[in-house]
């Protein structure tokens, strides 16, 4: 059984002053374009109205409105929100794939990839050598087994509440040294095209700076390994 891949929009609210997020809307747009099949396979989350309004614009419909959410969510929503949807879906599904719109699909996830998901019974996170927040959640794996730390991390006092600090706040202090957290070549992290030799026949998904790299990224992989791209959904 597949494990739910979800990705959300909210308001770049902090402090409670709200403007509109538009990076976020214009990476779903290009996103949407590269990776058709997101509006078919993500379970996507609206903060509010507002939000969902938004999403109705690209065709999607929001599966939940998290209008309910506590009022220090909502107040720092920029910051906050995504761990509190992350949180509802681990208690409703008892695990998930969060997947942040400027990413490219290069291989729907098969048995292999969701066994490597369930492997340890820990969450999996992007490796960035020397990474500020320690985690990188672009694409990330929880299972229900991390709900009491999930509720734990959000009232944790950190620098500020971004919701790769607050991760980082309840995982063991040696993570970087503990393999089960981590991501092995499933998941790429392509900041420059230099980083294109991270992409491999057993990559699934990039997290990339620019999702025009789309088709560059999909070339690397051999087609009769790519089977994705054989189908001509990804063209």
């Amino acid at each position: 059984m597949s494990v739910p891949m979800i990705a959300g929009l909210y308001q770049r609210t902090r402090g409670g002053k709200s403007s509109l997020p538009s990076s976020t809307l214009h990476e779903i747009r290009a996103s949407l374009k590269v990776n058709p099949e997101y509006r078919d396979r993500m379970i996507v989350l609206a903060a509010d109205d507002v939000s969902a309004r938004q999403l109705s614009e690209f065709e999607i419909q929001a599966h939940r409105i998290f209008t309910d959410a506590p009022e220090e969510i909502h107040l720092d929503a920029v910051h906050k929100m995504k761990h509190w949807m992350c949180l509802w879906a681990l208690k409703e599904y008892g695990e998930f794939l969060w997947v942040d719109w400027d990413t490219v699909m290069l291989r729907v996830p098969d048995l292999a990839f969701w066994a490597a998901c369930r492997k340890y019974k820990s969450p999996k996170f992007i490796w960035i050598k020397n990474y500020w927040a320690t985690v990188n959640c672009g694409v990330y794996y929880a299972c229900k087994e991390w709900i009491p730390m999930l509720e734990k991390s959000l009232s944790v006092e950190v620098s500020e509440p971004n919701d790769e600090l607050l991760w980082a706040a309840v995982l063991p202090k040696d993570v970087r040294n503990q393999k089960e957290f981590w991501w092995d070549g499933e998941v790429a992290h392509v900041w420059s095209e230099n980083d294109f030799k991270n992409i491999t026949p057993q990559t699934f998904f990039a997290h990339v700076r620019f999702l025009g790299w789309a088709q560059k990224i999909r070339n690397l992989i051999p087609d009769d390994q790519f089977t994705t791209r054989k189908t001509g959904r990804f063209a």
